[in-house]
């Protein structure tokens, strides 16, 4: 017989068709726009569940009443792994394999998922098992900080490491090695009546705002808790850099001692920290080059060199006629509040 003509669709239901790709059982039935530093987000997933985690990664960047061009979207799937990985791990985050180049970054979650971000289209895609979709925290941490994060810088941020604290119109910010104290001093400060915007980094805009993430929060040494018996009971657990570190979010402690929105400082005290067995704390001066030495290597989240170097220029547009000086911390707590206080003042 010849091949008939007519209406050939209407003799297949959709339901014959194979889904082979999955496209339409992991459909993205459910979205949300949401805010980040005054931009836009999409998110959109096929389950309702990662809403919150992303309400609680969001809840870790300052707020503002900035309305800016949309930042991208995001697009997260739910889907059971063909190996099943069991419950995710309290260390996933030790877990991730990176793997990227020029616009594109890759996330292997270990055997509980995937995520590629392209910074060029402003798109990031995770696919995640559903053991580790029921731990809203560990998907803010492992997988939606890491897009936020590039999406942020890639749209022309300047970020720097290091604490920030806000009193009146001053923004301090103290930068220091790694495990050389910094994070203790935020804490003293806060507790003092300076308000902590971030103990981690800090993101300035084209308006010269100041936003931080995360916001409130603090990360102490073990050798450093007893110092803070006060706060023993909210203290959490965290692996960073294989090492064992206590978190806690000061908005837990008192609001009062957190700066959750972003700020546009009158004046800014850089402070490069160091520590010294006096009792008392000490200002000295410093020199240009251990200045821009600080800042750079302070800047370095990004090894895109367009990308840095635009992170640099807008740091040196904020920064550049502020004040920097050394601060050389004393064993004697009342000490440094005063001459911090002093600065600020």
């Amino acid at each position: 017989m010849k091949i008939p003509d007519g209406d050939w669709q209407s003799q297949l239901n959709s339901d014959d068709l194979e889904d082979f790709w999955q496209r339409r059982a992991n459909e993205l039935q459910f979205r949300q726009e949401v805010q980040l530093f005054g931009h836009s987000l999409m998110v959109e997933s096929n389950a309702e569940e990662i809403f919150t985690a992303v309400s609680l990664a969001l809840n870790q960047y300052t707020q503002t009443a900035q309305a800016k061009p949309p930042l991208g979207a995001l697009q997260i799937v739910v889907q059971p792994m063909r190996q099943p990985p069991g419950p995710a791990p309290d260390n996933l985050m030790q877990q991730i394999t990176y793997s990227g180049s020029a616009d594109w970054l890759i996330m292997q979650l270990g055997g509980w998922g995937v995520v590629h971000l392209d910074l060029m289209r402003r798109r990031g895609t995770a696919v995640i098992d559903p053991q580790l979709a029921a731990r809203p925290d560990l998907v803010a941490q492992c997988v939606l900080h890491t897009l936020l994060l590039n999406l942020v810088i890639s749209h022309g941020y300047g970020m720097l490491h290091a604490s920030c604290l806000v009193q009146n119109d001053a923004a301090l910010l103290l930068l220091a090695p790694h495990n050389t104290g910094k994070s203790t001093t935020a804490l003293r400060l806060a507790l003092a009546g300076f308000r902590l915007l971030t103990d981690s980094m800090v993101f300035v805009d084209s308006d010269s705002f100041l936003h931080g993430f995360p916001v409130g929060q603090v990360k102490l040494r073990g050798d450093m808790v007893p110092q803070f018996p006060e706060l023993r009971p909210l203290l959490q657990t965290e692996i960073v850099r294989q090492e064992t570190k206590y978190r806690v979010d000061l908005r837990a402690v008192n609001p009062e001692f957190v700066q959750e929105t972003a700020v546009r400082p009158q004046k800014i005290i850089l402070c490069l920290l160091s520590r010294h067995e006096n009792e008392e704390t000490v200002v000295e001066d410093v020199g240009e080059t251990a200045v821009v030495q600080a800042i750079l290597h302070n800047s370095l989240y990004v090894d895109q060199p367009h990308v840095w170097q635009q992170n640099v220029a807008n740091l040196k547009r904020v920064l550049v006629g502020e004040t920097a000086v050394g601060l050389r911390i004393g064993i004697a707590p009342g000490s440094l509040l005063k001459v911090v206080e002093q600065l600020a003042g």
